[in-house]
Formats: structure tokens, C-alpha cells, sequence
């Protein structure tokens, strides 16, 4: 896990008080946070589900989980969604779903487990305003949003330097390799293979 991305992930876990995960688009885990009990004593079982534990020990969610909550549009979503339980889906905890945007479009999810204590959190919506603690998830769900877009538009990048450097002609082969290893930062040294 990235430092920036589990550090972001621990302020929401912090500002909700709701242990929380983080999955990009494709449900894949990125980070996910611890929840402390009040005075720092663990005197409680962690809130989990068979989803949740499937996810942190796989690192990824199944093809049959991300269709049903996908099922609650949460890849349209603007704002935060309440996912009810579903106890034959595994999922015996209701969740909300914080979707992590950058300029329109989805790049991955926070999701906060309800245990009960955020039942009575406002989402907001037409009605009404969020809560501010969940404002604040918000924003900073915005800023992962904003730093998964930059992850994924440096591995677009770094796939048309490596197309480069296997197609260019003989002559500009080396400045695409120059290219290349300026772009890897020190990963590059050494030889690499490509399979």
C-alpha cells in the first residue's frame, strides 16, 4: 500500500470513526483502515463481514460481489450511498459508499462499514446538506480521486514510451529508451525483460 493512500484513508477512518477501505474502479484493495475503540483498548471485535475479510486477505473483491453493488449505482454515483446488508451476499453489514472522483469520473470507492453508529449520519442530497464529517470524507475522497487519476495517467504515459521504444525505427530506439528510464525513475537500471 501507498503511504499517501493509506494516510487518506486513516483521516477518513479517523473523521467518520467507521473503519473504512479503499478499492480503485475495478475493486481491487488499495488501502484500508484500522478502527480503535474509544479509549484504545480492544476490548471489541473489529466490524467485519465475510466481504470485508475476502477483500483485505485477497486484496480484491469477487466478480459476483462488484456486480451486486454495482447494482446500486455506485459507478454513477456523485454523492455518498447507503448499501444495505445483505446476509446472503455476505455482506451482513450495511456500508456506505464514498465514490472517489477526479473530473467526472470514477476511479475507485471508500467503503465505510456500518456497524449501526452511522445510521443516523445525513448524507445529503437534494433535501438537504451532508453532515460535515462526511463532507469532509468527501474531500478528501476527492483528493485520492485526484491522485488515482495521476497514477493512471503516468502508466498511460509510461505504455506509449515502452510502445516507443519497441516500434520506433533503429535511429530513435535510444532516445525512446532515454525516455523510458528517465520516466521509471532508478526502477530502470539494471536489465529489464519484458514478457
Amino acid at each position: 500500500m501507498r503511504d499517501d493512500y493509506q494516510q487518506l484513508v486513516d483521516e477518513i477512518t479517523a473523521v467518520l470513526r467507521a473503519p473504512a477501505t479503499l478499492e480503485n474502479r475495478d475493486f481491487a484493495l488499495i488501502a484500508f483502515g484500522a478502527q480503535d475503540s474509544e479509549d484504545g483498548e480492544d476490548t471489541e471485535e473489529p466490524a467485519l463481514d465475510p466481504v470485508r475479510t475476502r477483500s483485505i486477505l485477497q486484496r480484491r473483491s469477487t466478480a459476483a460481489v462488484r456486480a451486486w453493488f454495482e447494482a446500486f449505482g455506485i459507478a454513477r454515483a456523485q454523492a455518498p450511498l447507503r448499501i444495505p446488508p445483505d446476509p446472503a451476499a455476505g455482506v451482513f453489514m450495511g456500508r456506505i459508499c464514498l465514490p472517489v472522483r477526479h473530473r467526472g469520473v470514477v476511479h475507485g470507492y471508500v467503503w465505510l462499514l456500518d456497524d449501526g453508529h452511522l445510521s443516523d449520519l445525513e448524507l445529503g442530497g437534494p433535501t438537504g446538506a451532508p453532515d460535515p464529517r462526511l463532507a469532509r470524507a468527501m474531500e478528501t475522497a476527492a483528493r485520492i480521486g485526484a491522485l488515482l487519476a495521476a497514477e493512471a495517467r503516468a502508466g498511460e504515459e509510461l505504455g506509449e514510451l515502452l510502445r516507443d521504444v519497441l516500434t520506433a525505427p533503429p535511429a530513435g530506439r535510444d532516445a525512446a529508451r532515454t525516455q523510458l528510464r528517465t520516466a521509471l525513475r532508478g526502477a530502470a537500471d539494471g536489465p529489464l525483460t519484458l514478457v
